[in-house]
């Protein structure tokens, strides 16, 4: 047990800040899994996660390629972290919540300081940091991360749990401790610039009256968002600019990608033959059948000009990504997942009487619905620092889930 325990703290505080230190953290974690082989019974959700990853195998080892798809497939290793924070003792969350809430802070201070004066913190020498202009207007930031979006997946989901925390949290010193949490890391998603996760949170935010219905304070605060939003849309030039981009979309680059993407995926699929549609390509294939298609929408929007700078080799959409990934049945599987998740959620929410679990819950499940609707705009379980991060939430999810059957508080 000792050795889950730790890796849970290492998960903890590698996930908001470092990859690497991602998988040097879940290793801990596999020994543990291995030492304490014998007393790990799956059930329930355990089956639902374990479902994801043997289509994903599944769908690798019938593709063309298979030793080259099982390579590039990586859903067996990032997936271990919920099956090692979710075997841990209960008592130990409230201190992880802690630690996570220390990372998370390093993690939107970075996002904050390379937004007011671009420069990465983790490329900037000691020596530079006497030579720091800081800028008038903020740019995008991506702060510890390879992209915004990465940093965005990050960001969102630990923004809601730690807003959880500072609305039902009793203990004065826990709840200022939380609130200065989220107050950073709702800076940083704001200075990140990702319009996906800025319309995940506002769909988290509306969702919250339907999520927990017994406060008036989960009434007020959607009202509360949406004012914000607006001043923000009329006040903050930054935050206007960026959305006049989806309202102009035809005038975005970006946004004309993604729309390329979409269509280049959608007839991909239709060419499809039974078998891919039914299990998909595989992971790491998908570029390879993509291409073709992708070539023909892009001519279509940009013209024959500069073709290669429009390539990707995802669809930036998650729920596309998946259905040709992994067939129609790998995102039935995937759906299947999250549905049952958000469905237990909320009845947990309901039925528990640990004020803790409850608001742990609550901030969860705001958080994997960011996580989910931000995934219509990007690849984000393509990003081995995101789904690392929401396998870690989610083995805290089913950890706290498992405490109404066995009575445990």
């Amino acid at each position: 047990m000792i050795f889950l325990v730790l890796s849970a703290f290492l998960l903890s505080i590698s996930t908001p800040l470092s990859v690497a230190f991602d998988n040097i953290s879940i290793a801990v974690g596999v020994i543990g899994l291995i030492l304490y082989f014998k007393k790990i019974r799956l059930k329930d959700l355990d089956f639902r996660v374990l479902g994801v990853s043997a289509v994903g195998l599944t769908s690798s080892l019938f593709s063309i390629k298979p030793l080259y798809s099982l390579k590039n497939s990586h859903y067996l290793w990032h997936f271990l972290p919920y099956f090692i924070v979710s075997r841990i003792k209960r008592e130990k969350l409230k201190v992880i919540l802690v630690v996570l809430g220390g990372a998370a802070i390093l993690s939107a201070l970075a996002v904050i300081f390379q937004a007011f004066t671009g420069i990465r913190i983790n490329h900037t020498h000691l020596s530079a940091l006497g030579n720091i202009h800081l800028l008038i207007r903020p740019v995008r930031a991506e702060g510890l991360f390879s992209a915004p979006l990465t940093t965005a997946g990050i960001i969102a989901p630990l923004m809601f749990i730690f807003f959880s925390q500072t609305l039902f949290e009793k203990e004065l010193k826990l709840k200022v401790y939380y609130s200065i949490v989220f107050f950073f890391t709702f800076v940083a998603l704001v200075l990140n610039f990702s319009r996906s996760y800025w319309l995940g949170s506002v769909a988290a935010v509306l969702m919250l009256p339907f999520i927990y219905t017994k406060n008036r304070v989960s009434k007020i605060i959607p009202l509360s968002g949406i004012a914000l939003a607006l001043l923000m849309y009329i006040f903050f030039p930054p935050v206007h600019k960026r959305v006049q981009t989806v309202i102009h979309y035809n005038r975005n680059v970006s946004a004309m990608d993604r729309i390329a993407l979409w269509e280049a995926g959608i007839n991909l699929y239709k060419n499809y033959n039974i078998k891919y549609k039914l299990i998909g390509c595989g992971s790491g294939n998908l570029y390879h059948f993509l291409k073709p298609f992708l070539v023909k929408s892009v001519k279509v929007i940009f013209g024959d000009k500069n073709v290669k700078s429009h390539l990707f080799s995802s669809v930036h959409n998650e729920y596309l990504q998946v259905l040709l990934k992994w067939g129609v049945v790998g995102l039935l599987v995937w759906l299947y997942l999250w549905i049952y998740v958000l469905y237990k959620n909320i009845v947990f929410i309901k039925k528990t009487d640990n004020e803790f679990f409850r608001s742990l819950a609550i901030g969860l499940t705001m958080g994997f619905i960011a996580f989910l609707v931000g995934g219509f705009f990007e690849h984000n379980v393509g990003d081995a620092e995101v789904i690392i991060l929401i396998m870690f939430l989610l083995g805290i999810n089913k950890n706290i889930l498992d405490s109404l059957k066995e009575g445990a508080i």
